[in-house]
């Protein structure tokens, strides 16, 4: 017996629906595929059965599981977006995000990563270590020690924007690596942010002492406000402080989504396309393009 929301459904019955799937009548496939929606993740299993033993029917069957999984993550995203900024998650909703494209990821095991490689930068820290020391150390640690560099070969590459293909790879786009940086950072309660420029994703450390931005795609580099204004104008924004405010986390989170879209676009996946934008809506945002 298998638990539907409220329901209990029989095995047995999910399995007589899922054989219904092999009928030539599109109206009952797709009343069928309804219902199997309905049931939800615990038709999961089966379904996964299924589309390996009836190969026939492994198309139907994945824009069910597609749904299924989709419709789930849009619940957690929306409770994700009914929080106030401060109180919204950046580590889950990028690891919402990643179970997108990769539905059984052992998050639990990410999530230790970041929290040894925080407990080994912590260690190299000290405890009385300045502003610009806690900088130099943790971008020793993350690029040097751990090898975390942008993806300059493949820019566009569609595992630069999960952030466990980040972790694993060790390569990313700019938001994906701040985001990696940004989390083993708040696991050391470090004043560290995002700064979503136009056309170009930073990281910056601010204390009462010490205010530096960090390009995480370029090394760590270490710049100054008049290094990102000269950045923005050169590449054609011009420049407006607003340009360096602090990226609320549902502003993070929706420009990640925002470059999946465009790749899924130009790769020509409308379910994907469809499935992205939602996500976007929910947290807010519009479903058009920004800088990586």
């Amino acid at each position: 017996m298998m638990r539907s929301g409220t329901m209990i459904i029989p095995e047995s019955q999910i399995r007589a629906l899922i054989r219904l799937l092999s009928d030539e009548d599109d109206r009952i496939v797709q009343t069928i595929s309804g219902k199997l929606i309905d049931i939800g993740p615990s038709a999961v299993p089966l379904l996964q059965e299924a589309e390996i033993e009836q190969p026939e029917m492994a198309d139907r069957i994945a824009s069910i599981l597609e749904e299924i999984r989709g419709g789930k993550l849009e619940e957690e995203l929306a409770e994700q977006a009914r929080r106030s900024d401060d109180a919204m998650s950046l580590e889950a909703g990028a690891f919402i995000i990643a179970r997108y494209a990769y539905p059984t990821l052992d998050v639990a095991r990410y999530r230790s990563l970041l929290d040894t490689m925080a407990r080994e930068v912590r260690d190299r820290i000290g405890s009385r270590a300045s502003g610009e020391e806690t900088v130099n150390a943790l971008n020793r640690y993350v690029f040097t020690e751990q090898g975390f560099r942008g993806n300059t070969k493949n820019y566009y590459e569609i595992e630069n924007s999960y952030i466990n293909c980040v972790m694993d790879r060790r390569v990313g786009i700019p938001i994906s690596l701040s985001v990696v940086y940004l989390l083993i950072g708040h696991r050391l309660a470090l004043p560290l942010f995002g700064i979503g420029m136009p056309g170009h994703f930073l990281v910056k450390y601010e204390s009462d002492r010490y205010k530096i931005f960090i390009d995480c795609f370029n090394g760590g580099a270490l710049l100054t406000e008049k290094n990102c204004a000269r950045f923005l104008t050169e590449a054609g924004y011009g420049f407006d402080e607003k340009y360096l405010a602090k990226s609320p986390t549902r502003a993070i989170l929706s420009r990640m989504l925002k470059n999946l879209l465009a790749i899924y676009a130009k790769m020509d996946e409308p379910v994907k396309t469809a499935r992205l934008t939602k996500f976007i809506e929910i947290l807010g945002g519009e479903p058009r393009e920004e800088g990586l």
